[in-house]
């Protein structure tokens, strides 16, 4: 459990980072925007004024960002707080503009720039309507774009505003098919409702250790995740073996939960498999990313397989075979199977975690 917090935490810090980075580029926008908007006729009297200007917006970008990606990255995904989840989407972003909105206003009239500069800034109507403005615009553009990443998946959302796949093109792909063991059984007993509550709350458990992974969840079928990785981010760590098994450390921290919810400890089988697939964009009301080849079809088959042969993951050869398993995880060659609407069989492995190894993500 240590190595899985510290990989969380690092992570994260990673994305702290790289948010920071960002703030700090928003900055001297914002700083070279105002500076133009209140500076004295003339290019010497602009450039004085972006001079100024400009440092002080890097300054409370960076104080800003950090304090709105703190609680973003550290305080939301405690599970004391999974009650926002619960809220519609209009109403928390209504409120995450409102509470970062007033720590963008706390951080303009503390002025840490102007103190940083050893300058003081007077601000009249003009002035001071015009710094809230260009203060609480990029804290709503952040806010929204945090909630939209979080609907589509961020690795997603950004290959959506970059438009990396506006222009098909071939690509190696893992795919890891997870689905819920039982999940039937478990629907019949608690009702329509109630199951769709049970899978949403696994969902909801293993969304953080997949994000540490740098997985990306393409989609949700029924019971059934559906997780994938370019070939580098997969092979990386061996992230895109090790996902599993942070999942399910994931569900199993979380079992007293799920059991004095729902009256059972949720298990998940998977399967995992590498190969090449036309990835683009589709869509015209509603844009989405999809990937079409053989490789998907494949891994749907050795997801079933599991149940025949009494496993919990299996993995392709050609999934193995660019991967560096740890040491904590044992390979049980099962030979060529024979899946279902194939007609070359593809050989397999069966992979398990050694007990008493705590599984990491990162």
């Amino acid at each position: 459990m240590v190595d899985t917090l510290s990989a969380v935490t690092r992570e994260r810090l990673r994305r702290f980072m790289r948010i920071l980075r960002m703030a700090a580029v928003i900055g001297v926008g914002v700083g070279a925007v105002y500076g133009a908007a209140i500076a004295g006729p003339g290019v010497r009297a602009l450039l004085r004024s972006a001079l100024i200007s400009i440092p002080i917006g890097v300054v409370d970008a960076l104080l800003t960002a950090a304090w709105i990606a703190g609680i973003e990255l550290f305080l939301l995904p405690r599970v004391s707080m999974r009650w926002l989840d619960a809220l519609p989407f209009v109403a928390v972003f209504a409120l995450k503009t409102l509470v970062y909105g007033a720590i963008a206003g706390l951080v303009l009239a503390g002025q840490p720039g102007e103190r940083l500069l050893g300058v003081v800034t007077v601000y009249n109507a003009r002035t001071g309507l015009i710094a809230v403005f260009l203060s609480l615009v990029p804290v709503a553009v952040i806010v929204m774009m945090f909630q939209a990443a979080g609907l589509v998946g961020y690795r997603t959302f950004m290959a959506l505003l970059l438009g990396k796949y506006r222009r098909p093109f071939v690509e190696r792909r893992f795919f890891l098919f997870v689905d819920v063991v039982g999940s039937t059984a478990i629907a019949e007993r608690l009702g329509p409702l109630e199951a769709h509550r049970f899978l949403a709350a696994v969902f909801s458990t293993v969304a953080e250790p997949i994000e540490m992974c740098r997985g990306e969840i393409y989609q949700y079928v029924g019971d059934e995740i559906v997780i994938t990785w370019v070939e580098a981010d997969g092979v990386a760590d061996a992230r895109a073996l090790r996902c599993f098994f942070a999942m399910r450390a994931a569900l199993s921290a979380d079992a007293n939960r799920f059991v004095q919810r729902f009256g059972v400890q949720p298990e998940l089988r998977a399967a995992l498999h590498l190969g090449e697939v036309i990835a683009g964009e589709v869509g015209q009301v509603r844009r989405a990313i999809v990937f079409h080849g053989d490789v998907m079809n494949t891994t749907g088959r050795l997801e079933q397989a599991t149940r025949e042969i009494g496993c919990l993951f299996i993995a392709s050869e050609d999934a193995l075979a660019c991967l560096v398993p740890p040491s904590e995880i044992r390979i049980q060659d099962l030979g060529a199977l024979a899946l279902r609407g194939r007609v070359e069989p593809i050989h397999a492995f069966r992979v398990d975690h050694s007990e008493g190894s705590a599984p990491r993500s990162g």
